[in-house]
């Protein structure tokens, strides 16, 4: 045998090992999609035909067909929330753990939680005695004592007010004075922070403070102002001898949201019936053999405040989840403990899934050339394989790429849910491609419980292609009807109809806490303040509050969205956050905007020119190039190619040097941009 025919054979081999590692590593197509598309092909169905030319026909969820009644439980046995956490008790053993995140991790048995519970419950009651209208405040930082005490109220069938620990102390002082609450659970530090004057204006009569108040003046002040309990002092009592009687349209908790500078707080009432709607809505979504049990664990990086987040956790306590409480909005802090902790499903604001993306996009561009090249390829293999409704599994870029990341964050997160509006496609498609888990869009609004679309669970393209928020749920019927404020959006628009979004449901709120009812339209519709567009399968997209969406002689529709042309601008990598805040008779396009630090920092060594980050608002170039890069992005999308006609004087940006937060007033509680402040940077220019 000659030299030659052993190196053939080699080569063959090769080649043929090659081929076989293309195809089962490199190839992310090799998979079949996990659902066949015609299932996706219509997401919901129309359930009553349109009444007037003026609106949409009604669309309700394909789990709901026409005919059959809404569901607004997952159980006959489930009539109120407190049923519905009982039975998630009842089905967790007396060892099971709930982990409770800290500064510290905690680790709390199922046994212990509802001793804890009982205890607190029955002594909450004793303190309000026999007031007729039984309510307390939740003013604390995400803790055991915080999970302790919405169960407690729920329990003993109190009223729960959950406020943020991060509002500030005249907010705080404005949701207790509107609210005419008794009881105030918080923390020691926050109470002192509130100060007795915020008490004494108040009807607070009984102050339940974790830790202890120090010797200071105003800690003195504070014990003047009102009778103080010890936590720890009610949990060592005895439970309650019989329950408190709850029907399913009793108050469950109050929502308030954002306090607006110079309006009174308005507090939604969600009811026990409205809590389980929510509840049946998101589960609902989820094939059968994805059902949550007690094996999985929660991980909540948001408030109870947060109307979101606060049904995730009564999902994870209906299904004896164990839960991990992580009130943070910093996204390094969260894959540290995600990493120690390995959750399964997690919800996500705003702030920290642009703060994630940034995190992990920050830590890719740092790699060599070549390596960025080969990740990049890949990255858009896997992107591709998604939008054929694929999840890239078992190839060489998972392996080598994607799966540390994942590992990061914990290695089993499989359910990663998001407030569908306000987050950019752009970092929807990064989270699906780089974590592996079903990044699934919500949509709602307070007086819809949060929730009234959700994103199917085998369509991985929502949300990217079209930015779609998915659906109706379960628990609620849509439809659109023409806008008469002035913005041209109507039911007869082509291609697809639009309007002003309307629903009604199990999951709707009725009524205001010490304020007059909601106004309910004919048919019992609640007429939301947001816009919508209804494609063909039956999704949503989410053009806008028609606070922000205003008449605009820029563009070439007649109306701006800030928001719609915020998240197509937001796909420009070098911009972090970005907040548009023309108003309708502006001549210029005004633009608020965090550039991206490693995309500016790469611009600086190859164009050799220098800046601070500090005072970046005073650097010229940077200011020219960002407003090049949002020119460029619009230049690829089609809606709103019009912005990157314009003469650049009409184009205005304005660079700021942190990310948008609640600290620099950029950001409102619920990680959307405070457009007020953001206006206020102008006024000087």
């Amino acid at each position: 045998m000659s030299f030659a025919d052993p190196t053939v054979v080699v080569c063959a081999i090769l080649a043929a090992i090659a081929g076989t590692v293309y195809f089962y590593y490199y190839s992310p197509l090799a998979n079949q999609p996990d659902i066949h598309p015609l299932q996706l092909a219509q997401q919901s169905s129309v359930s009553k035909t349109r009444q007037s030319l003026r609106e949409t026909a009604t669309y309700r969820s394909k789990s709901t067909p026409d005919g059959t009644r809404l569901l607004s439980t997952l159980s006959d046995d489930m009539k109120t929330l407190r049923d519905a956490i009982r039975l998630g008790r009842s089905v967790s053993s007396p060892s099971a753990v709930q982990v409770i995140v800290e500064d510290a991790v905690q680790k709390v048995t199922s046994e212990e939680m509802v001793t804890r519970v009982s205890a607190l419950s029955a002594g909450l009651l004793r303190l309000l005695g026999e007031a007729q209208i039984k309510s307390a405040a939740i003013y604390l930082e995400g803790s055991v004592e915080a999970l302790v005490a919405y169960q407690a109220c729920i329990e003993a069938g109190i009223v729960a007010i959950p406020i943020s620990a991060s509002e500030s102390p005249a907010n705080v002082s404005a949701i207790l004075k509107h609210s005419k609450t008794r009881l105030l659970v918080t923390l020691s530090a926050l109470a002192v922070k509130l100060g007795a004057a915020a008490v004494t204006s108040t009807c607070i009569k009984h102050v339940v403070l974790v830790g202890e108040l120090d010797g200071s003046e105003a800690s003195d002040a504070f014990r003047a102002a009102a009778s103080v309990t010890h936590f720890r002092d009610l949990e060592r009592g005895v439970g309650c001898e019989k329950d408190a009687v709850i029907e399913p349209a009793d108050a469950a908790y109050v929502l308030y949201g954002s306090v607006d500078e110079g309006r009174a707080p308005r507090g939604v009432v969600i009811t026990h019936a409205n809590a389980l709607a929510a509840i049946t809505g998101i589960i609902a979504s989820l094939p059968a053999t994805q059902v949550l049990t007690k094996k999985d664990t929660f991980m909540s990086v948001a408030s109870l405040a947060n109307a979101i987040n606060l049904n995730f956790i009564n999902i994870a306590l209906t299904y004896s989840c164990s839960i991990c409480i992580l009130e943070t909005s910093d996204a390094e802090k969260f894959i540290n403990q995600a990493y120690q902790l390995q959750p399964t499903f997690t919800f996500l604001d705003p702030l920290i899934t642009r703060d994630l993306v940034q995190l992990f996009y920050s830590n890719v561009v740092k790699y060599p050339k070549l390596e960025y090249a080969m990740f990049m390829s890949g990255y858009r293999r896997a992107q591709d394989s998604l939008m054929h409704g694929i999840v890239p599994k078992f190839n060489f870029w998972d392996f080598s790429y994607f799966r540390h990341y994942r590992n990061v964050m914990g290695g089993k997160l499989r359910l990663m849910y998001i407030d569908g509006p306000t987050t950019p496609s752009k970092s929807i498609e990064w989270l699906r491609v780089m974590h592996g888990a079903k990044v699934i869009p919500l949509f709602g609004t307070t007086h819809t419980t949060a929730l009234i679309t959700a994103g199917s669970y085998y369509d991985y393209a929502s949300a990217i292609d079209t930015h779609n928020v998915g659906a109706p749920v379960v628990c609620n019927e849509i439809k659109l009807v023409d806008a008469v404020d002035g913005v041209s959006l109507t039911a007869e628009d082509k291609p697809y109809s639009r309007g002003r979004i309307f629903v009604r449901g199990a999951n709707v709120a009725v009524g205001l806490w010490n304020d007059k009812p909601l106004e309910l339209k004919p048919g019992n519709w609640l007429e939301l303040p947001y816009y919508g567009e209804i494609f063909p399968n039956g999704t949503i997209d989410v053009i806008g509050s028609t606070q922000w969406t205003t008449k605009s002689s820029l563009s070439p529709s007649g109306y701006l969205s800030a928001e719609c042309l915020e998240l197509a601008l937001a796909s420009s990598r070098a911009i972090t956050d970005i907040c548009i805040v023309s108003s309708p008779s502006s001549k210029t396009l005004d633009i608020v905007a965090h550039p991206r630090p490693m995309e500016l920092f790469a611009e600086a060594q190859l164009c050799k020119k220098t800046y601070r980050m500090k005072e970046i608002e005073k650097v010229a170039w940077c200011a020219e190039y960002i407003r090049d890069k949002i020119i460029e992005t619009a230049r690829k999308s089609s809606e709103f190619r019009w912005v990157a006609d314009l003469p650049v004087q009409s184009v205005r940006v304005r660079l700021v040097s942190a990310p948008f937060s609640a600290e620099n007033n950029l950001a409102l509680q619920d990680g959307t941009n405070n457009r007020v402040a953001a206006k206020k940077l102008f006024s000087s220019l």
